[in-house]
């Protein structure tokens, strides 16, 4: 786990400043506290910041050269089967020097071409130079676990694990991107290629980019799509997550274990316990009121296999100061309340571990967000209920909670956009921005549903790992890595998420019985969600026999901020002066007036939906404030 930064020139033999490079790569410095390097070649600079954790030797430090062939890498991430593809090249007749996964990165590419990234299991991001034909492949893991951002600029193609280190370089444009501000407030993330910053993409997931002479090629290197179709139903759940955790324990240095007490957490302290030869540290956050806190599930687990169990006492999670301090190392807004609890995690881990296994990606592949993925359900129900007379129709809407009855996308998109557009729009000072910003947002999810192969359950899973999926695990890393440690995501192994994602809809989010999805018909589905039926139902009957039973029967628990409260109280006081002051950092995007406006309107009756809305525009407040003033 490291962080990269590079530019190619888009002529050899530019002028490139070490200098200028360094200080790019220094916004990245929280990434690598181990080593730093600096490479420039006639056409390449590439420069790094190092987390040692697979052969900790300055010999493994990079960019990492090849003798023989000159080419070279800068890299972040872990190759989990590089032992296995080292024996290999080995008996193909290539030598090694390091114990490290980044040779073995190398010599895959000289060895078998582009082809050796099928080889990979893991999760990367790195850009290689070839000086026997002046090729630049730069490419990002299947799922989208490392970051990789990029812009092409005067000079050439700038790239790093975050941009804000991008917008550092001499010529890069700095400044918000409007339109990823806007689908920010609507999913907390920019979606697709977008991002905060103007002029700078991501590199999707599976993607790469080859340069050479000055062209640019981008294309996908994996598909999600192949991977199901080439999976099983019937797939072994267990024995792949197994696997998954047995490989992911790679490491030279000690792995330790982020504990909830939840379901996926616990699968992780299980397995992990079970396939370590030393025993994994369980971290648990200890959170105010006691109602919210989940430690005692947590120590019920940690005691069930005999695992050392620490607890790190959580602090109230709006602080602005720490909020800002998250914000500017992240370079990106916070879009959850609990991001901060995670960095005080985070930070309690690092003191002594450089890995940590995470559970993020079940509930995205095992349908673990029952009120989301029950959406097909309340899209019959509502197909019912416009046959209706009117003012019945109007009587069950309301009882049962659905807006109007619309095709799948858009009956999808009403429930699973944090901030509505038609709200946005009354905002918005450019009201064709607005337009622009939801036009483009709803074709990216129209592209996902038409990938999509199934029906309107399969639809909705493939937004959840195509979209929502890359922009969590963006969070995890970013947050984890802002407090110097890696953060290992075994439920994103690319062999399970296909076999899962193979799995019925009706086998991943179950109803208890046969006449519970009858019993739920009248209900609303906040009503009936985990009562009536089960979610993650794979992983609860896989784990049945070695889980306590606390732990398979308790439903999610929700952080513990009432946020439509805390808008609106004193402990957000800071937030509001920022936001409505006359030069709000958000006063080139929303009308102020109009802002005042909503807020105000909102106080009166301070939902948990407003609450949420006024944590996003806080934070992006904050955002532009931290980085672009």
């Amino acid at each position: 786990m490291c962080g990269i930064f590079g530019i190619v020139l888009k002529e050899e033999g530019m002028p490139v400043s070490a200098e200028a490079v360094e200080h790019c790569a220094d916004a990245l410095a929280h990434r690598g506290r181990d080593a730093r390097g600096l490479y420039i070649d006639r056409s390449v600079a590439f420069a790094h910041r190092r987390l040692s954790v697979i052969d900790l030797n300055s010999r493994a430090n990079q960019p990492l050269r090849d003798n023989g062939t000159g080419v070279v890498i800068t890299y972040n991430g872990e190759i989990y089967n590089y032992r296995e593809l080292k024996k290999e090249l080995q008996q193909l007749g290539y030598c090694f020097s390091t114990t490290s996964d980044t040779e073995v990165l190398i010599i895959g590419y000289i060895a078998w071409g582009r082809a050796f990234l099928d080889r990979l299991d893991g999760i990367f991001s790195f850009a290689l130079f070839d000086p026997r034909n002046c090729l630049v492949l730069i490419a990002r893991d299947r799922l989208g676990v490392k970051p990789l951002y990029y812009t092409i600029c005067d000079t050439g193609l700038v790239f790093g694990s975050q941009p804000n280190a991008l917008i550092r370089w001499p010529g890069v444009m700095r400044g918000p991107d409007m339109i990823g501000a806007l689908s920010f407030l609507s999913y907390r993330a920019a979606v697709g290629s977008r991002t905060l910053y103007a002029g700078i993409s991501k590199l999707e997931p599976g993607y790469l980019l080859e340069i050479k002479s000055g062209r640019y090629r981008s294309e996908r290197w994996w598909d999600l799509s192949e991977g199901i179709s080439r999976s099983k139903p019937d797939s072994d759940i267990k024995g792949l997550l197994g696997s998954a955790v047995q490989r992911q324990l790679v490491a030279d240095v000690p792995v330790a274990v982020l504990l909830s007490g939840g379901l996926d957490s616990s699968i992780l302290a299980y397995e992990a316990s079970a396939r370590s030869q030393i025993d994994p540290i369980c971290f648990t956050g200890r959170v105010e009121p006691s109602e919210y806190d989940e430690t005692g599930y947590a120590m019920e687990v940690a005691a069930e296999f005999g695992l050392t169990h620490r607890v790190v006492p959580i602090p109230e999670p709006s602080n602005m100061e720490a909020v800002a301090e998250l914000v500017r190392l992240r370079g990106h807004p916070l879009g959850m309340h609990n991001e901060t609890a995670m960095y005080t995690l985070a930070k309690a881990i690092s003191k002594e571990h450089k890995v940590v296994l995470t559970g993020e990606g079940a509930d995205e592949i095992f349908a673990g967000y029952s009120r989301l993925f029950r959406t097909p359900y309340d899209h019959n129900r509502s197909k019912f209920i416009a046959a209706l007379p009117s003012s019945l129709a109007q009587i069950a809407r309301r009882r049962l909670g659905l807006g109007a009855h619309g095709n799948q996308l858009q009956f999808f998109l009403d429930r699973y956009t944090y901030f509505p557009a038609d709200e946005i729009r009354s905002l918005a000072i450019d009201g064709q921005m607005g337009t622009e910003y939801e036009m483009e947002l709803v074709d990216h999810f129209a592209a996902q549903f038409a990938e999509a192969e199934g029906d309107f359950f399969s639809k909705i899973s493939r937004v959840f790992v195509s979209t929502h999926l890359p922009a969590l695990l963006e969070m995890v890393d970013n947050t984890t890595m802002a407090a110097g440690i890696e953060a290992r995501v075994p439920f994103t192994d690319h062999q399970l998420v296909t076999a899962a994602m193979a799995i019925p809809g009706s086998q991943r989010l179950r109803w208890r019985s046969p006449i519970a999805s009858v019993q739920a018909l009248w209900q609303p589905v906040a009503s009936f969600s985990e009562r009536l039926d089960v979610s993650k139902y794979p992983l609860r009957s896989e784990y049945r026999s070695v889980l306590p039973k606390s732990v398979l029967s308790r439903k999610k628990m929700g952080f513990p901020l009432p946020l439509g409260q805390w808008a609106v109280g004193e402990g957000a006081a800071q937030y509001r002066r920022l936001l409505f002051h006359e030069d709000s950092p958000l006063g080139n995007l929303f009308d102020p007036p109009a802002l005042r406006r909503w807020f105000e309107v909102g106080r009166e009756r301070p939902s948990d939906s407003f609450g949420r809305k006024f944590w996003l525009l806080a934070n992006l407040a904050l955002f532009f404030r931290e980085t672009f003033s």
